[in-house]
Order: structure tokens, then sequence, then C-alpha cells
């Protein structure tokens, strides 16, 4: 619960590969379903996984305002600076990355073969 509340520096680059990994094998997977059923699931998944992503990335962005404990050097502070930083970032690029797999149910149809 510590780390939820204090944030983790490497929250978003955990978050993001993941939710795009599990976005991605769902569209593969419920494509099919979702043809015979006439019910769109992909796009509500991609919004589902996409702010499970920035939630990621929120975790990091929380760990790089706590600025680190004060006993702890220099160099460790920068490098979970850095860490944080890059999982915003990477959070926000694997966000944008599901939204446009997503996005693809709007213009094709899924029961194109």
């Amino acid at each position: 619960m510590r780390a939820l509340r204090l944030g983790t520096s490497w929250g978003g680059l955990l978050s993001g590969p993941l939710a795009w990994a599990i976005s991605t094998q769902l569209n593969y997977s419920l494509v099919h379903w979702q043809c015979n059923r006439q019910v769109q699931v992909v796009l509500p998944v991609a919004l589902l996984l996409a702010v499970f992503s920035l939630l990621g990335g929120a975790l990091s962005w929380r760990a790089k305002r706590q600025g680190g404990a004060a006993f702890k050097p220099e160099r460790t502070r920068s490098t979970e600076r850095f860490v944080a930083d890059l999982g915003m970032l990477a959070a926000l690029l694997f966000a944008l990355v599901i939204l446009m797999q997503g996005s693809a149910a709007l213009i094709l149809d899924e029961c194109l073969r």
C-alpha cells in the first residue's frame, strides 16, 4: 500500500507494456467472439487498458513528485527521477498505441476475412 500512496518510479515502465501486450492478445482473441455476437468489445477493452497504462504513469509521476528520501545519495535520487520520467513517457506512449489499435474497431468491420 505504501507504493500506491507514494508511487513507484517504475510503475509506468511496467504498466504500459503489460497493458499493450494484453490489449494485443485480446484484440486477436475477441474478434471472432465480437463478430458472432455483434457486440462491440474491442474499443471498451482498449479504453480500459489505456487507463491502466496511464495509472502506471501516474504512479511514476507521484514517485517523481515525492523526490526520494533525504538519506538516499544524490546518484540514487537522480536515477529514480530518470526512471520516473521514462515511466511516465512509456505509459503515455503505450496508452496512445493501445488507443490507436482500438480505434481500428471504429473503421474496420470485425467480420471481414
